[in-house]
């Protein structure tokens, strides 16, 4: 394989979100739980604003090589599993906090590597921050179920 490029990156980086948007408005409606519906309403909601900063970036983007990225960690995020007709909202959650755990490690990776410039490393650390902040709500979430 050739090697990646920043914008290789960030397209892959606007797919997840988008990804991620979708998932959380074919969720909300299976949750039984008025909290539950809000909460995966608001992630959906993030994810576009997500989404939008990223391909902000990308169209002000001077692309480059992403030297030193390991590509392998991107086959793993974009797995938009079928959330299951009898799913509880306890799983939909548990599916929603893998796939945020995911993100953030990605975009941890991203921000750490050396040749970007400091506008992407300074949008993938505020990315970073939200996305653990996803695993938290989450994650508190599922233990007042």
């Amino acid at each position: 394989m050739s090697e990646m490029r920043i914008s290789d990156i960030l397209t892959y980086s606007i797919k997840i979100e988008h990804e991620s948007m979708l998932f959380y408005r074919e969720a909300a409606p299976k949750a039984s739980g008025h909290d539950v519906r809000t909460l995966l309403g608001e992630l959906a909601a993030e994810e576009v604003k997500h989404e939008n900063r990223l391909s902000g970036l990308l169209n002000d983007l001077e692309d480059g090589d992403a030297e030193g990225f390991d590509h392998t960690s991107m086959n793993k995020l974009i797995r938009n599993d079928e959330i299951p007709a009898d799913a509880d909202q306890e799983t939909v959650l548990n599916i929603a906090l893998e796939r945020e755990e995911n993100t953030r490690d990605f975009y941890i990776q991203v921000a750490t590597m050396t040749n970007l410039d400091a506008n992407v490393v300074d949008v993938f650390d505020m990315l970073c921050k939200q996305e653990a902040g996803h695993v938290t709500r989450i994650s508190n979430m599922l233990k007042k179920l």
